[in-house]
């Protein structure tokens, strides 16, 4: 049995899992939009400490996006300018 979503019910689920990550971070969220373009996490932050905020724990909130939403990347937004993009792609050691 194949289930076919229709724009309607992608648009639901996004919202309900964009929901599930602000309260994993509400603290930094709270006071942020948050908007998923296609395999990005775009997050506009309306103070500075926000940023900081989500740059000190960028990997876990990076890993958390990614298994929440499927997203490849995370850009954060100050003042309706990008300062920091990152991937969510676990980073894997390198064999010497």
């Amino acid at each position: 049995m194949i289930i076919e979503f229709n724009p309607k019910d992608h648009a639901l689920l996004t919202q309900s899992r964009l929901k599930r990550l602000r309260k994993l971070f509400l603290h930094p969220l709270g006071l942020c939009h948050l908007e998923l373009k296609r395999d990005n996490l775009v997050v506009h932050c309306s103070e500075p400490w926000i940023v900081d905020n989500l740059m000190d724990d960028l990997d876990y909130f990076a890993e958390t996006a990614r298994i929440i939403l499927g997203a490849r990347f995370v850009s954060l937004y100050f003042a309706k300018e990008e300062v920091y993009v990152a991937s969510t792609e676990p980073q894997l050691p390198m064999a010497s």
